[in-house]
């Protein structure tokens, strides 16, 4: 962690701080200033107007543990068992379960989605130089949870080069949607392929309410959009470069 982000964080959350902290990677941040928020607002968990005190109360003592490919936190409980009623309680331990879930699946420098690359977590841009069916199992991992268990050889994602960090931002931007709405194995990419020169992708949505239509307008139009904008770049392509028209 860079040292003005530290004494920023150090300042901001003066009663939660700890120095373990130091070790969070940048691409951490996030997660853990996510984890503090939660840890912060105890205190309005299970408020009870007769118990409780007026204001937020610091809760736990929080001490962090950062491997190469994972980060943990491990807190001691600060006030007497009485104060810990069950929601405060679960509330505190989901935000510890939440740091660690996220750090597991981001990468460490610059927090977009990742994958296990040996001794580091690393999305496909910051991973090592690896031949291209390595990248694309890479992206594969990245955003796991749009694809079905079972995919076949519907999903290619050994698309042409000059297809690939379009594909790749696509299905990134998807995945932020699908977890923004709390969709997660509701909504499946279920065919990446190339059909000569085009490319074509299909998804396929799960007991989802109209709710969610927003959702999937958002979808629908990622993908429209994606399809669209392969064709155009692979006409550029074949005519010498990006800057052809």
């Amino acid at each position: 962690m860079k040292k003005e982000l530290a004494d920023k964080l150090r300042l901001e959350y003066e009663h939660l701080w700890h120095d373990s902290m130091l070790a969070v990677p940048d691409g951490w941040i996030d997660p853990l200033v996510a984890m503090l928020d939660k840890l912060y607002a105890l205190s309005e968990v299970d408020r009870s107007m007769s118990f409780d005190s007026e204001g937020l109360a610091t809760w736990v003592k929080i001490r962090i543990e950062v491997s190469s490919t994972h980060s943990a936190a491990y807190v001691t409980p600060l006030e007497p068992a009485g104060e810990w009623r069950p929601g405060r309680a679960l509330a505190c331990i989901d935000a510890l379960s939440e740091f660690a879930r996220q750090c597991s699946k981001t990468c460490s420098i610059c927090g977009l989605p990742g994958a296990p690359d040996g001794n580091s977590m690393r999305c496909a841009e910051h991973a090592a130089v690896e031949p291209q069916v390595s990248r694309s199992q890479r992206l594969y991992q990245e955003v796991r949870d749009l694809f079905p268990e079972v995919d076949g050889k519907a999903i290619d994602l050994n698309v042409p080069d000059h297809l690939f960090d379009l594909v790749a931002s696509t299905l990134r931007s998807i995945l932020k949607v699908v977890e923004r709405y709390d969709i997660v194995g509701k909504v499946f990419i279920t065919k990446i392929e190339m059909d000569g020169e085009a490319l074509f992708v299909r998804v396929r949505y799960v007991d989802l309410t109209y709710v969610f239509l927003g959702a999937q307008m958002e979808i629908n139009e990622m993908i429209s959009d994606l399809e669209m904008l392969s064709d155009e770049a692979t006409r550029k392509h074949n005519l010498g470069g990006s800057d052809a028209s």
